[in-house]
């Protein structure tokens, strides 16, 4: 039986609105993760951490539900939690208990009703909040539009970590910020590939850079100092400031 310290274990609460696909992103991060042997799918009704003969009916959580998964070093804790309005409580309860959330968007949608409940939900707990936005491959999927969503209801400070490559059907990849490589999906077996930045993205990657610099240096007055002084923060500061 293995044990971790404080310092390597994470209880990590999948919240936001129904059907925004919660569920599905934590039976793929499992599936990757290698703590299952196959891919469940919500739409089989296979997946962990619906189970429940009525939330395998409906297609949806009905109640909080426990995963685990180890990465880096790292047991993570995962929380799959109801988005219904209904069952909002069990969600609310998760946050307690929570060191992160991890909110799921839907990228067509955008911000729904139960995201903006859970963000505040979360906020007044103190709990930080990370945004996944999910389905950029599907039609009408939007970072723009998503972000204009999320800002106007959450404020400016939801920055970018990662840009798409491409949408709706052209999706095929993201731009990570924080180190300035992109990951696409042309690898063997369908698992990621690290490769330059494409060509046709740089500017916008750069600006983006750029805006989530300013953003964490925002956070922290030494941070602010040094980007008065150089004009921008070095990566160790900028992944600590993150």
């Amino acid at each position: 039986m293995k044990v971790y310290d404080a310092q390597s274990l994470r209880n990590v609460a999948f919240v936001g609105h129904s059907g925004a696909g919660k569920t599905q992103l934590i039976s793929t991060l499992l599936f990757d993760a290698g703590a299952v042997n196959r891919l469940g799918r919500v739409d089989d009704g296979t997946t962990v951490t619906d189970y429940d003969e009525e939330e395998i009916a409906r297609k949806h959580t009905l109640s909080c539900s426990l995963a685990c998964a180890e990465w880096n070093k790292h047991k993570i804790n995962i929380i799959d939690t109801p988005g219904m309005s209904n069952f909002l409580s069990d969600a609310r309860a998760a946050l307690r208990v929570a060191d992160a959330a991890l909110v799921v968007i839907d990228a067509v949608h955008g911000a729904e009703v139960s995201t903006e409940k859970m963000w505040t939900a979360a906020q007044d707990l103190d709990v930080p909040r990370i945004v996944v936005l999910n389905r950029l491959d599907r039609e009408r999927a939007s970072l723009e539009r998503s972000l204009d969503s999320l800002r106007s209801v959450f404020g400016r400070t939801v920055i970018p970590v990662q840009l798409p490559i491409g949408e709706e059907r052209g999706f095929k990849g993201v731009v990570d910020l924080v180190t300035m490589t992109a990951w696409t999906f042309a690898g063997e077996n369908g698992k990621p590939a690290q490769t330059a930045v494409p060509a046709d993205l740089q500017t916008q990657a750069d600006a983006a850079r750029e805006a989530l610099i300013e953003m964490v240096a925002e956070a922290d007055d030494a941070l602010m100092e040094k980007f008065f002084d150089a004009g921008t923060l070095s990566q160790e500061d900028l992944v600590a400031g993150l």
